[in-house]
Order: structure tokens, then C-alpha cells, then sequence
């Protein structure tokens, strides 16, 4: 019996493969999210640094313990059990033991891109998130149009740049008071006024510093300590600051990788906008004094264009999908973190000579 077709376009595409997305960034998650994951925890070190360090070495996936038919008739979820090889070298005595470990049952996908849990289907939604990265924003204050900028991480504190109508660019972060941006560059590393205005003296329009000078008279701090000090304070209010505690602190804020992480996609977005070249590697996914420098040279370039425009922040293009492995990964880096913490607990309190992988 041959088949008739009754509409006007003969030549239709293929239906594409719908959930093709799902089925990928699941298996992204099993091979690669994990091993991400593992990588950044290990080492786990003790405490002190001085005595144990734990090493995550492999991880495999055992066979399910039911067929996802057999999970829906026996009301069970379709899962498999995690084992991981650890092991665990002791600096003082130069022994290193190594163990398997269980580390829990983790759901299994089927075919069709849906989770069994306790015998009910269920889907997991991506979701439509502001990607990470750097935008412009332009605002009007006394009809004169000025720009700002949102540095937007992965994970950590968000930083918000904006320009006063005398010229001064400011700084928030995490939607705290603001501080002159001129005090948390001396704070990474650019110290004196000479070298704060040798570095913005090359800006390409327009090789007028006035907004570096503005900032700078607005500016109480005179040096890296100061400028420490002055962040901190916007940061924790009421605190007592000296330089060391608040150098503690931002440096950790900004460049430790477990607090601070662009994510690939927001070095990307940077490297697009601002013409940089970074790699997309962990090294440079922290933020750094180059990426603050770009974004304030930035900033006074469109202040000095006539007719220049900020970014749309609804803008389809910066925005991004976060499929199901990276949320899971998210989700999964937190109990992580709490593990971590755990295991160096137990470290301090085990015995060191006796103490195995398992234990931990």
C-alpha cells in the first residue's frame, strides 16, 4: 500500500531529536561533571596541611540493582551504586593505602531522559539563566547617559560598577555600600596613584583621565593596606579592620577557585567582550586585576562615545541554558563541600597510624 502525502512541501526537515539534549549532558555529568568534581577536592588535606592527604583516583558506576521495568512495578528508583578508588598517603611515615569505597546509590537515566524515583517517572526542567560574564549597563542621571557595569560569576560575590555624575566610578559588591573602585584596585595590586594613572593613561578613545582622577580625589585609601581596609568596611560594617584580616578575606573572596568561579562560559563572555585571550582553564576562571582594569577602561570608553548604548541584559545572547549535568553538578558540589569538611574533622581526631580511606 503506498503512502500518500497531502501536504504542499514535499521536502520537510526531520523532526530533530528532542531530547537529545537531556541524554547529553546527563552522560557529560557521568564522565566529565564528576571528575571535575573529584578534581577539585583532591587532595583533602588535614588541617595542619602537614599529615594526611586523600587522593580521589577513579570512580566507576556498579550494574542497577533493577531494570527500570522492574523499578516502576516495585515502586523503587532506578539507580546504581557510585564506588570510588581513594587513596590515602601519610607525609610523616611515607605510607599510602588504598581503598574502595561506596559512595551511594545515584539515579540512572533511561532512554527517554526521565529519572525512576521510588517507581514514578519524573524529568528534570533546564533552566533559562542570565549567563555569567560581564555587561554594560547605561543609565541617565541629570540627562547625561552613564555607564556601570555587572561582573556576573558562576559562583561568588557579584561586583556592580556605576559612574556619578562628577565622574566618580564606584564600586559595589554583593549590593553592599559602595566603595571607589580605585580602592579595591590598590587592594589587588595597584597601589599608588602613579601607577593607578600610568595604567589608565593608554585609554584608547580618549586618552583623558579625569574619571581616574575624580575617583582618586573621592579615594581615602593610599596604598594596598588601605585599600584593604576600605572594601572590608563596606563589606562587614562595624567590624574591627586591619589589613591582614581584610586581606584574608577579599583574597579569598576573589581568588580562591572554591569561592570564586567564572564558569567557561563567563571567561568566554569576557574574552568576547573586552577582547581579551585568557583560557578557559581553572586558573582563570578566579577573577584577576587584568579583568578589572578592562571593565573600567570600558566603562570610560562608552562615557566618552557619544551615542553608545549598554548591553541588553534580556537579550537572548547573554543568556544561557543550564542543563540537567550542571545542575546536578551544583547540586552535587555542596554535599561535596560538607564531605570535605567532614573528612578533615576526622582526620585531626582519628589515630593518623591506623587510620583508612573508609574511616574517613
Amino acid at each position: 500500500m503506498q503512502d500518500k502525502f497531502f501536504g504542499k512541501h514535499p521536502n520537510v526537515a526531520e523532526l530533530p531529536h528532542l531530547i537529545e539534549l537531556q541524554l547529553e549532558s546527563y552522560q557529560w555529568f557521568r564522565e566529565k561533571g564528576l571528575k571535575e568534581l573529584f578534581e577539585e577536592v583532591s587532595p583533602i588535606r588535614d588541617w595542619s596541611g602537614k599529615d594526611l592527604e586523600l587522593y580521589f583516583a577513579d570512580y566507576y558506576f556498579d550494574e542497577p540493582k533493577y531494570t527500570e521495568n522492574e523499578a516502576k512495578d516495585q515502586n523503587v528508583s532506578y539507580e546504581a551504586p557510585l564506588r570510588a578508588k581513594l587513596r590515602l598517603a601519610n607525609k610523616k611515615s611515607g605510607e599510602v593505602k588504598e581503598q574502595e569505597i561506596y559512595l551511594g546509590e545515584f539515579p540512572l537515566m533511561t532512554e527517554q531522559g526521565t529519572f525512576i524515583v521510588n517507581g514514578v517517572e519524573r524529568v528534570v526542567v533546564s533552566q533559562l539563566i542570565r549567563s555569567s560574564g560581564v555587561f554594560f549597563t547605561a543609565e541617565n542621571n541629570r540627562g547625561k547617559k552613564l555607564f556601570g557595569a555587572k561582573i556576573i560569576p558562576n559562583r561568588g560575590a557579584w561586583l556592580e560598577l556605576e559612574t556619578d555624575f562628577d565622574g566618580v566610578i564606584f564600586v559595589k559588591i554583593d549590593r553592599k555600600r559602595k566603595v571607589p573602585v580605585t580602592s579595591l584596585m590598590r587592594a589587588f595590586g595597584l597601589e599608588t596613584d602613579e601607577k593607578l594613572l600610568a595604567t589608565f593613561a593608554d585609554v584608547d578613545v580618549n586618552p583623558d583621565i579625569k574619571y581616574i582622577e575624580a575617583t582618586l580625589k573621592k579615594d581615602v585609601a593610599k596604598n594596598q593596606g588601605d585599600g584593604f581596609i576600605e572594601v572590608y568596611k563596606r563589606l562587614r560594617p562595624g567590624d574591627l579592620a586591619t589589613a591582614d584580616n581584610a586581606q584574608q578575606m577579599i583574597e579569598a573572596m576573589f581568588f580562591d577557585f572554591e569561592r570564586y568561579d567564572l564558569a567557561k562560559v563567563g571567561r568566554w563572555k569576557f574574552n568576547l567582550r573586552l577582547n581579551q585571550n585568557f583560557p578557559l582553564t581553572k586558573e582563570f576562571r578566579i577573577f584577576r586585576l587584568e579583568d578589572l582594569i578592562a571593565v573600567v577602561k570600558e566603562i570610560i570608553r562608552l562615557n566618552n562615545t557619544p551615542g553608545a548604548q549598554g548591553d541588553d541584559i534580556d537579550h537572548l545572547a547573554n543568556r544561557r541554558v543550564r542543563a540537567l549535568g550542571e545542575l546536578l553538578q551544583n547540586k552535587l558540589r555542596v554535599g561535596m563541600a560538607r564531605m570535605e569538611r567532614i573528612v578533615k574533622d576526622r582526620m585531626t581526631t582519628l589515630d593518623v597510624e591506623t587510620i583508612t580511606p573508609a574511616q574517613l
